[in-house]
């Protein structure tokens, strides 16, 4: 078989197409600030403050999206010699964007310009505050417009407002634009934190989002960023490296931290000082372990769920892990989830996250439940909303019927055939050339067919598929047991390559993810 050609096919991709999409790259290719309208404003309304000496506040948000972002705005105004002042809203005091409390103070403190990252676009009222206290606000944001109402700022910077391009882009991205004009160059620590945004922020990978990318793997990997790399251990990193393990524990902080110590976080970010990052980033971990094992232990104390058409469950948990519930319980029942838990700032409110899969669409039900709604946004299968604790009985009554009306579709699975021979590090390498894999990109699935059942092998008293093949190479498959898989005689398996480092070793894994019975042996 012709590996790359089935690839390209794959993709859907020409010869032309791949040789583009693969070319080497340099940072000229990130000056973006050359195409986007609008951004002239904000460069002469930062110069202008910089030239005056005056008091500068960047706003960010307590994501991993909106620390990057305020991260990169304070560290080049550093670089700028215009060292400025900075503040995360925490998502238990604050909650989400600029605020009319926050402004005050801002104007107590004799702030005249405010800079939103990864907020602002939706903060009328709190931007009109600003304005009516002489405090100027730019706003670098790339969440959804509402209708073709802007907030009354004196620059915006937006991937969609300031015409980017046809691709959603993350608030990272949109900082790391700003930074780079101001600059007039691309920083190579910017762009690594910016390219960690993308990722962590779910944008597509596709065009400027994937030469970003591309280009900020290839710079954290070719240069030592201390804060960077002591949330790898010091480890080769690839977008995988970025998803599972960077962006989780950046997340952790806002997530657990009930206080505004997630301003914290920016110092970690911008400071040079390697005691600093080391201390801070042993608290990172810990706060990311108890993440975890609290995730853990919510999920694992969840009474049985049924078959059931849609899962709405109010918890007595922090609002920050009802998102990461919501997500395991949809992929493990595989119907439309909404977690709720007390909202933080107002003790009349539950605060929901849910989750859907194709077939739900998330902003249509709202449109279905909005006489419950308080406050909701999100896409299609992603969406977090607030309702009146009064209403929670009639809500879950009225959601259950339209997840039943609307059910998931089961997805044809569209993969490669192969045989076990081509599961190999040379194949393994053509697919790396197509990477970074991620949202509107997934990594290629293949589908082996015709295992003879009663040759596979398991581990963890038979619960996980583990079967060696060939040249070292490791069928692995989760949940895949031995008692469901001795019932068939011989199956097909789903899955990709991955490779797998152990202190120092890589081995080659073929990662199952589904299974069925062989119909023709």
């Amino acid at each position: 078989m012709d590996f790359l050609n089935d690839l390209l096919n794959y993709y859907q991709l020409s010869k032309e197409q791949y040789e583009i999409m693969t070319r080497p790259l340099s940072y000229g290719d990130l000056r973006f600030d050359y195409r986007v309208k609008g951004l002239e404003p904000l460069l002469v309304r930062i110069k202008k403050a910089i030239a005056s000496k005056e008091k500068i506040i960047v706003y960010g948000d307590y994501d991993c999206d909106g620390i990057m972002s305020t991260s990169i705005i304070v560290k080049v105004f550093e670089l700028l010699g215009h060292p400025i002042g900075y503040y995360v809203p925490s998502r238990y005091i604050d909650g989400y964007g600029l605020n009319v409390r926050r402004v005050e103070e801002i104007a107590k403190k004799g702030y005249s310009l405010i800079i939103t990252v990864d907020n602002g676009i939706s903060a009328f009222e709190a931007i009109s505050l600003a304005k009516e206290k002489g405090i100027d606000t730019l706003v670098v944001d790339h969440h959804e417009v509402q209708g073709d109402k802007l907030p009354d700022a004196v620059g915006i910077l937006h991937p969609f407002v300031s015409e980017l391009g046809e691709y959603a882009a993350s608030g990272g991205f949109m900082a790391f634009v700003l930074a780079t004009a101001l600059l007039d160059k691309v920083e190579p620590y910017l762009l690594a934190l910016a390219g960690i945004s993308t990722i962590s922020d779910m944008m597509p990978l596709l065009g400027y989002n994937r030469d970003l990318v591309r280009l900020a793997i290839e710079t954290m990997n070719r240069n030592h960023f201390p804060s960077i790399a002591r949330l790898t251990g010091d480890k080769n990193i690839d977008e995988k490296v970025i998803a599972m393990e960077i962006a989780p524990k950046i997340n952790a902080v806002g997530r657990m931290d009930e206080t505004t110590n997630i301003n914290r976080l920016i110092k970690y970010f911008v400071s040079s000082d390697t005691a600093d990052i080391e201390s801070f980033g042993s608290i990172i971990e810990t706060i990311n372990e108890t993440r975890k094992a609290l995730t853990k232990e919510v999920v694992e104390s969840l009474e049985a769920i049924g078959d059931v058409p849609g899962i709405v469950l109010k918890l007595d948990i922090k609002e920050g892990l009802i998102g990461l519930i919501a997500n395991r319980l949809v992929n493990e029942h595989h119907v439309p989830t909404i977690i709720f838990a007390e909202d933080s700032t107002d003790k009349t409110l539950l605060k929901g996250s849910m989750r859907s899969k194709e077939g739900f669409n998330i902003t249509k039900a709202f449109g279905s439940l909005e006489k419950y709604l308080v406050t909701h946004g999100g896409h299609a299968f992603a969406g977090g909303l607030a309702i009146h604790k009064d209403d929670f009985e009639s809500f879950k009554k009225d959601f259950i019927v339209l997840a039943d009306r609307y059910r998931f579709v089961e997805e044809e699975i569209a993969a490669i055939p192969i045989s076990l021979n081509d599961i190999n590090m040379q194949n393994y390498e053509k697919i790396r050339t197509f990477s970074p894999f991620g949202e509107g990109f997934k990594e290629p699935s293949f589908l082996v067919t015709g295992l003879k059942a009663a040759n596979l092998t398991f581990i963890s008293n038979d619960k996980h598929l583990s079967t060696i093949i060939g040249m070292n190479v490791k069928l692995l498959g989760f949940n895949i047991s031995r008692q469901e898989v001795s019932k068939l005689s011989y199956i097909d398996i789903y899955g990709n390559m991955q490779l797998n480092e152990f202190r120092g070793r890589y081995t080659l894994e073929f990662r199952v993810s589904s299974y069925r019975a062989n119909k023709l042996l």
